[in-house]
């Protein structure tokens, strides 16, 4: 698969925009194939800031500012630490909403801080899984990656038997300076189950970006059959058959994202493969 064909893939699937920067490897023999400044209120938050001016990509709406605003001095000003909490989350909420993850992560980030739990530092965890995935700017990924493998380790030392933690850990290595070491855990995880659907799912878009579609799709037919009505196994299938000429065979597939009558960016990308295929 060549870069630019995977640079329109990830621009149509922007859920999935980040990971055509991920290194390239042979997951079957483990083995490489190859070898801001913030500009709102939120930059005094305790959590680390992995900002640049160069990632400002989202223009956040006046009247969101003004609200953003209002939670930050609700925020800095709560009376305890409940209240306190409460305006992270809303600070949290918000900037999810125009698409501000980084910045979400770190409002998230509060409670694990203050009220350190596994509960809490899955949630801070997962919010700087997510804001990593969507990094652009492959310095500010790193960052972002190595927070949420900070959580994932203090959570796998208390319970290792999170599989899913685990396979979410091993994520950050893959796009990190160990990327042998997160494959291997991926597969750790499917020999203690082997249905486990996050490592199913992680170890099928490596292949892709790998280029190894035939055990992409052996990987998404697998996460279906465990999970008939995940749209992203409907969709990649869709999309391996698609690079690799069976245009039969993706169109069935994308037309099931279709019939799953869900909304999104696959439901477009969808659309989008089923015109050029008709």
């Amino acid at each position: 698969m060549t870069k630019s064909r995977l640079l329109l893939f990830f621009f149509i699937v922007a859920v999935t925009a980040a990971l055509y920067m991920m290194p390239r490897y042979v997951v079957d023999n483990e083995q490489p194939a190859t070898t801001e400044k913030e500009e709102n209120p939120a930059a005094q938050a305790p959590a680390t800031d992995t900002h640049s001016e160069a990632d400002h990509h989202f223009i956040i709406p006046d009247s969101m500012m003004a609200t953003i605003g209002r939670f930050y001095d609700s925020y800095k000003n709560a009376e305890n630490q409940e209240k306190r909490f409460i305006f992270a989350d809303s600070l949290a909420k918000a900037y999810k909403s125009v698409g501000k993850l980084d910045s979400t992560a770190k409002y998230l980030e509060i409670k694990a801080i203050e009220s350190p739990s596994i509960e809490n530092f899955i949630i801070a965890g997962d919010g700087y899984y997510q804001a990593f995935n969507f990094a652009v700017d492959k310095g500010k990924s790193a960052a972002l990656a190595n927070k949420a493998q900070e959580y994932y380790k203090r959570i796998l030392e208390e319970n290792p038997a999170l599989l899913d933690i685990k396979a979410k850990l091993a994520m950050t290595y893959v796009v990190g300076a160990s990327p042998m070491q997160g494959i291997q855990m991926l597969q750790e995880v499917l020999q203690e189950d082997p249905n486990n659907v996050m490592a199913i799912y992680n170890l099928g878009m490596l292949s892709i970006t790998s280029g190894q579609l035939d055990k992409a799709i052996e990987r998404f037919k697998n996460l279906k059959q465990l999970d008939p009505q995940n749209p992203e196994a409907h969709f990649y299938l869709g999309y391996c058959y698609f690079e690799l000429g069976n245009k039969s065979e993706a169109k069935k597939h994308f037309q099931e994202v279709l019939d799953l009558e869900i909304s999104g960016e696959l439901v477009d990308a969808s659309k989008d493969y089923l015109k050029r295929i008709n």
